[in-house]
């Protein structure tokens, strides 16, 4: 079915793609397109997939096309043990050029839903740190539940205006990725509700919103760190006019990106990308590449001090030797007797409300710890004393994601529950039965 557009955007983009227009209005009619990249930090999850329903990608490392009609991956328990994530295939394409170092310092200054952030995380050595944000309450919620789920250990999720960044944390980073709000014009096959929202106004207004956090992120940059800049968006006004504003304002370079795989070249700037969905097999999609050649002397910032009780450190150690066959995570954080494993290089964030600090090892309550979901979803067979192993399609396993017990063997106490090679969740045993761990919220 055809969409109908507003007269203003067709003019518009009659204007960009010329005899391409009929072609680029053809392709929005079409059924979108899904993707998938697998977690580097886990085992290999393709061996356990349908073949026939999923595409590798010719550009994207561990990244692939799949037919979610016939094959709904966001519903296999895989996804729930964090094998990969579903991402739209032109949004990947943003952390396959930023090319990240094992030790680098990376901010994700608006990260929901997670998709740049687990990617790049996830390449992430422990030296190197992830603080991703958004500033939307709920959306910061999602955000901090598929960091979990992606068992990232390096990464910090904060529910803050990125603006206030610069204050705390001047040129402290390496990378930086601006997925920046938009007016979402690459979304229209996607979303209706994008198609009845645009307007020339939300324009205007993305891109004032856009210059300023393109200010921010210039003033975090380390000398000679990169930002990344994207869109989701057709119009020049969010996208090469907004490059050009950096090109102007700041002693910085634009770095050529590859194109391949039906990607074009920016108006008028040939080393930026531009997506469209009738040459490229994806959504739409603008992405810049910039190098920060300013040379100045970089500020020290404070690092986060590790601080947890006697009492609350020896019931987290007793877990780890009762039931985990790993040494307890030397720096841990105990706020309000909810335990986190952080880092030496996190930073002290002071006033940035924080939902993740690192790895959320549990709770300790009642002279007890209790273990928390992201710590298992961290966890190998051989790091544990005490599991049970399903397939994928044992009924055992939709019964425990939807909520239910399962019956065990008399181990007794902590263990975890396995989908082949993959974590599910803790489970705690007693009298034959092993009790559902698995969060209210996720069950299904």
């Amino acid at each position: 079915m055809v969409k109908i557009m507003n007269e203003q955007f067709e003019k518009q983009m009659k204007e960009l793609l010329n005899e391409e227009f009929a072609d680029f209005i053809k392709a929005l009619s079409f059924p979108s397109i899904k993707g998938f990249y697998t977690n580097p930090l886990k085992k290999d999850v393709i061996p356990y997939l349908d073949k026939q329903y999923i595409q590798p990608s010719k550009v994207v490392k561990n990244g692939y096309y799949f037919d979610y009609q016939q094959y709904p991956l966001g519903k296999s328990p895989f996804f729930h043990c964090g094998a990969f994530y579903i991402q739209e295939p032109s949004a990947m394409l943003v952390a396959h050029f930023l090319n990240v170092k094992q030790d680098d310092y990376v901010l994700d200054m608006c990260g929901a839903p997670g998709g740049k952030t687990c990617a790049i995380a996830s390449q992430l050595s422990n030296n190197g740190l992830m603080i991703t944000n958004d500033i939307v309450p709920l959306r910061a919620k999602i955000l901090s539940e598929n960091v979990e789920r992606f068992g990232l250990k390096n990464t910090i999720v904060t529910n803050c205006d990125p603006l206030s960044f610069p204050k705390i944390l001047p040129q402290f980073f390496d990378k930086i990725i601006l997925d920046a709000p938009c007016s979402g014009e690459g979304m229209f096959r996607k979303n209706d509700q994008a198609i009845k929202t645009w307007s020339l106004e939300k324009i205007n207004e993305c891109a004032h919103i856009q210059k300023k956090l393109i200010d921010a992120a210039m003033n975090l940059l380390k000398p000679g760190g990169q930002l990344i800049y994207s869109t989701c968006t057709y119009n020049i006004q969010e996208n090469e006019k907004q490059v050009q504003y950096i090109l102007d304002n700041y002693d910085c370079s634009l770095i050529p990106l590859e194109k391949s795989q039906g990607m074009s070249e920016g108006i008028h700037m040939p080393e930026v990308i531009r997506l469209y969905p009738h040459k490229h097999r994806g959504e739409g999609h603008f992405i810049a590449l910039i190098q920060k050649n300013e040379i100045s002397q970089i500020k020290k910032v404070k690092s986060m001090k590790p601080s947890i009780s006697r009492q609350n450190m020896k019931l987290v150690d007793d877990f780890y030797q009762k039931y985990l066959n790993i040494k307890t995570p030397q720096y841990l954080y105990d706020n309000n007797n909810h335990i986190y494993a952080i880092l030496p290089q996190f930073p002290e964030l002071k006033g940035i409300r924080i939902l993740r600090n690192g790895l959320y090892l549990g709770e300790c309550k009642k002279n007890r710890f209790e273990p928390s979901l992201a710590l298992a979803l961290t966890l190998q067979k051989n790091d544990v004393k005490q599991s049970y192993t399903f397939h994928e399609s044992d009924e055992e396993i939709s019964a425990y994601i939807h909520g239910e017990t399962i019956e065990g063997t008399n181990q007794k106490g902590y263990g975890v529950i396995f989908v082949e090679e993959f974590p599910l969740s803790f489970y705690k045993e007693s009298q034959h039965q092993a009790k559902n761990l698995y969060p209210k919220g996720l069950r299904r």
